[in-house]
């Protein structure tokens, strides 16, 4: 599957962060799934995961229907 400059992407935290979803402050240090736009979302089911596969879904159907895979 192409990837884009764009695309969110899981890190570790250099500085501490606020999660979209739940609220929750994310520690320095810690993973989360940080969109283009700055949003960050805690590693904790419902945040990261579900956005993450969200994502993947949407990306997987892009890359199947214009045969980009």
């Amino acid at each position: 599957m192409r990837r884009y400059q764009g695309d969110p992407y899981w890190l570790y935290l250099k500085w501490p962060g606020t999660c979209r979803r739940c609220g929750q402050t994310i520690p320095k240090e810690r993973k989360a799934f940080r969109f283009k736009d700055g949003s960050l979302y805690c590693e904790a089911d419902p945040c990261g995961p579900t956005e993450s596969r969200r994502f993947e879904a949407a990306a997987f159907d892009e890359a199947q229907y214009t045969r980009d895979w």
